[in-house]
């Protein structure tokens, strides 16, 4: 048999094959056994060098493939899973929180709408913000949807009901705030709080309509025409001056416009901006009372 390799220690009669495959072992797997073994390369015949050429491609395409990024089997079978159907927006109560992802498959500009008063609204307006003695005809109504942001950045749906003659501007104004970022932290209908005023504010709910008079007067209110709003009521109270008095009660500290707190409205950020821009006239700037919550339109 002849010898096409020898070994430092010792020679070792090997047939082609055997050292073909001994050289593939050592180049593939760096086995330390045969890492001592040295092979003349004078002696390699055409087998040995197709092995050889055999293992250098299997080891670069080894290398080759190591470098792929495969998906993992949990994202492969998440993308051949079925979605589940989006709800209705328009089923989904105000307060309900939603993803970013959420609003982006509903389309932003799909959760910002204004509709007429349908019968199911209007009956749960009936007797409670649209009073059985309410002057304002149903059809000078509308319902606005939006989206808010709250100060911890949640994305809540908020609704409002304003007169028809304002409600599209209201609703570009929620709209531009909130791709500001500007926080609002609550936006229910007061008749969720039995339009009951004093707790709507003090539960920090803007809101809108409602049919009734100025606290302690007999003039009816902008509210009772869809012609006012009430942001952040909590942290921005109706302050009667004379008589020192401050709805709501508790929110006394906040009166105090001199200190820097959440949801505040100052003149010249950009929720006076936007409603000054509309036409809106800014109770913050009366002397008395002063309703730093309150934004009203004249027609």
């Amino acid at each position: 048999m002849p010898k096409h390799a020898h070994w430092d220690k010792g020679a070792c009669p090997l047939c082609p094959i055997f050292a073909a495959a001994l050289a593939t072992c050592t180049l593939l797997f760096g086995c330390a056994a045969h890492a001592e073994n040295t092979f003349d390369a004078a002696t390699f015949d055409p087998v040995f060098e197709q092995v050889l050429q055999r293992a250098e491609t299997v080891a670069a395409n080894r290398q080759s493939a190591s470098h792929i990024d495969l998906p993992s089997t949990a994202e492969a079978v998440s993308d051949r899973m079925p979605q589940p159907p989006l709800p209705d927006l328009a089923s989904l109560p105000a307060g309900t929180q939603l993803s970013a992802d959420q609003v982006a498959a509903y389309g932003e500009d799909a959760c910002f709408y204004v509709t007429e008063i349908d019968d199911a609204l209007f009956q749960r307006m009936y007797g409670l913000s649209y009073k059985e003695d309410c002057a304002v005809p149903r059809e000078d109504l509308r319902y606005i949807r939006v989206l808010h942001v709250d100060i911890e950045g949640r994305i809540l749906i908020g609704e409002l009901v304003m007169n028809a003659a304002v409600a599209d501007d209201v609703c570009g104004i929620f709209h531009e705030l909130y791709r500001a970022g500007y926080p609002i932290e609550k936006m229910h209908l007061v008749d969720d709080y039995g339009a009951d005023d004093d707790a709507s504010m003090e539960d920090n709910n803007t809101s809108a309509f409602n049919f009734r008079v100025i606290p302690g007067t007999t003039v009816m209110s902008y509210h009772a025409q869809g012609l006012a709003i009430d942001i952040n009521p909590y942290y921005n109270p109706y302050v009667k001056v004379a008589q020192g008095s401050i709805a709501p009660a508790s929110a006394a500290q906040y009166a105090d416009r001199s200190r820097d707190f959440d949801y505040k409205i100052n003149r010249g950020d950009l929720c006076f901006q936007l409603f000054a821009k509309a036409g809106f006239v800014w109770g913050g700037d009366w002397t008395d009372p002063i309703d730093y919550q309150h934004f009203e339109y004249h027609l």
